[in-house]
């Protein structure tokens, strides 16, 4: 499978009172995100004791641009819709990860739901497959390598893997550990004794992936 990404912006030469319906889907679409955010940036900071302000400007802000990416990808479709919600239990899960070090179950399953938004029924075979392959490289990996890798951090990259499909969510996978190690790799012995939270880097990973 070829992967390309594929822009949809309008072009605005041609911009016509047509067009004023789809440009109303947009702002609503970018309103309904932003206010998601907020409502998930409140139960976070409630629920982990966080920073109501920084948190709901963190998830907000992070949110509004990957909105407006997809927009300019995707247009106001299912695709679009879906990435919208992956972002926001992505953002959810790396913040419970971050004040934790936890991440609950339900986040997981939330995201094989939100897989069957817009998803072609002939790809599932391909999607359980992708799931069952990265959850094996991460089983082997923290066998062999005896890393901090936590059943959370497994359970999420299945998750996600399943959502985005084989051959993005193994490449997605990759992209996420590779920058764990690399950021990570610059602390110092006693910190990095302690560990770090994953699933922040594998949101990076798989957020970036889902737009191509």
């Amino acid at each position: 499978m070829n992967m390309m990404i594929r822009p949809v912006i309008p072009d605005i030469s041609k911009f016509s009172t047509d067009n004023w319906l789809m440009l109303a889907n947009v702002f609503i679409l970018i309103a309904l995100s932003v206010l998601a955010a907020f409502c998930v940036s409140s139960f976070a900071a409630n629920k982990w004791s966080g920073s109501k302000g920084k948190t709901a400007l963190g998830f907000i802000g992070i949110t509004l641009a990957f909105t407006v990416l997809l927009i300019c990808f995707f247009g106001c479709s299912a695709i679009t819709v879906r990435g919208i919600i992956f972002c926001l239990i992505l953002l959810l899960s790396s913040y419970s990860d971050i004040r934790t070090r936890e991440c609950s179950d339900w986040l997981h399953v939330m995201i094989v739901i939100a897989a069957f938004i817009g998803c072609d029924f002939a790809n599932l075979p391909m999607m359980f497959i992708s799931a069952m392959f990265v959850g094996g490289i991460m089983l082997m990996t923290l066998l062999i390598a005896n890393c901090d890798i936590g059943g959370a951090d497994i359970k999420c990259a299945v998750a996600c893997s399943f959502l985005l499909g084989f051959e993005k969510g193994v490449i997605a996978l990759v992209g996420g550990m590779l920058l764990a190690v690399l950021l990570n790799a610059f602390k110092n012995k006693e910190k990095r004794r302690g560990g770090f939270p994953l699933i922040p880097y594998l949101t990076v990973g798989y957020l970036a992936v889902y737009l191509i």
